[in-house]
């Protein structure tokens, strides 16, 4: 701010340094040009009153007696002109004129940039203060764009932009309701259903399978040479066991990638990874093997119900979840079974067959949570609005059938 002042009173000067010498400077009137003047000016009135009285206008008295009054007036001006007027003849600058200017120069410059100028872009405190109260954070951005989705839900450019704002946050179950809704509009499109799988994918720890595993599938037979689509494609088969498949996408994903090193090391690594793998399984790991085994080792068994209270709340066909999960440590099933609410109430088992991720299974845990969910959207991302009830800890080597009672709401 100091530094801006002293530029524009260092401008000031400058104009008054144009105007300061013609003010102080002394001026002197001289009399010998005066009266040349004055004889010029009588002669040329001489000829104009010759032309007139030539020409008749004037008669021989007014021609005489016009010239007789010039002549008198010419003899006055000259005999005036010894006498010499200091505040005519000669003036010499005033100081108190040069501080008015200067004052009025001063005062008219700040005066018009205080009403036509932006004073506050002096102050950088001032600026930081208005640029906070302009912009929004991103929660209200969020939040402004909720707002318009709900008066139009059939937005997908809005609902994707939701969904991209909700990764970028790390809300990744946000996000995948929010692509779920861009799918629901504009359907088949891989971008879109990529994008779906992944935040599902990282709402549930990383872990592919179930949904997100179908919807990369389904992209990579849509478009197979998308290298988003090949490069989880490749996951999901490494996921499920499939390491020939995995190596194939890979392998086709690899040529792609050569303006990117990083991207190509990489690949090499997955690539690497996934022949050690194949290798350590035998010869028939070359052969697409199914996602879980058989049901083997632990199983618990669970008798499902709905509340009186909220059985007015919920539809027939509307999907009823029943899982198992990790008592401390990664959300994502071990163990999940699908019904309808026209199911309940149902007696079901949960064992090791039913595990979403191989090695992550029932029998890998001593205590684990047994819940049911009702989704209101179908979704196995729980969801506000979703009906739940939830047992724990139950102990997977226990004979016990655990009582689940499906009871409250989600917020």
């Amino acid at each position: 701010m100091t530094i801006f002042w002293l530029i524009t009173a260092a401008m000031i000067l400058v104009a008054l340094a144009f105007i300061a010498p013609a003010l102080l400077r002394k001026s002197e009137l001289k009399i010998s040009d005066r009266d040349k003047q004055n004889v010029v000016i009588a002669r040329e009135r001489l000829l104009e009153l010759k032309s007139e009285h030539a020409a008749g206008t004037l008669s021989d008295e007014e021609y005489e007696q016009t010239k007789l009054e010039l002549e008198q007036a010419l003899l006055i001006d000259l005999d005036s002109a010894g006498e010499i007027d200091p505040a005519v003849g000669s003036r010499k600058g005033s100081p108190v004129t040069l501080i008015v200017a200067m004052l009025f120069i001063v005062g008219v410059t700040l005066s018009v940039y205080l009403y036509l100028g932006t004073p506050q872009l002096v102050d950088p405190a001032t600026m930081a203060q208005q640029d906070d109260k302009k912009m929004p954070s991103i929660e209200e951005m969020v939040s402004a764009l909720v707002e318009r989705l709900k008066e139009n839900p059939e937005d997908a450019e809005g609902w994707y932009l939701l969904g991209r704002t909700y990764m970028a946050m790390k809300d990744y179950q946000k996000a995948s309701f929010a692509f779920e809704k861009v799918n629901q509009l504009v359907s088949d499109q891989p971008p879109l259903m990529l994008a779906w799988a992944d935040a599902l994918a990282m709402s549930s720890g990383g872990d592919m399978q179930g949904r997100p595993a179908e919807l990369i599938r389904k992209a990579i037979s849509l478009a197979p040479e998308d290298q988003t689509a090949l490069w989880l494609a490749g996951m999901v088969e490494d996921q499920s066991g499939n390491y020939a498949r995995a190596l194939e996408h890979w392998r086709h994903l690899k040529p792609m990638l050569t303006e990117d090193a990083g991207a190509v090391e990489q690949v090499d690594r997955l690539i690497a990874a996934a022949e050690r793998k194949m290798a350590a399984s035998g010869p028939g790991a070359a052969v697409e093997k199914p996602s879980v085994a058989a049901a083997t080792g632990q199983a618990i068994t669970a008798r499902i119900t709905l509340s009186a209270e909220l059985t007015s709340q919920v539809k027939p066909e509307e999907s009823l979840f029943v899982y198992a999960r990790a008592l401390e440590g990664p959300k994502m099933p071990l163990a999940a079974v699908r019904l309808k609410v026209s199911d309940l109430p149902a007696t079901i088992e949960l064992n090791d067959g039913q595990a979403m991720v191989p090695g992550m299974n029932l029998s890998s845990f001593q205590q684990v949570v047994v819940g049911a969910r009702i989704s209101r959207t179908g979704n196995a991302i729980a969801a506000s609005g979703d009906l739940l009830g939830e047992v724990s800890p139950v102990s997977v080597s226990g004979d016990a059938v655990v009582e689940l009672v499906i009871d409250s709401v989600i917020p």
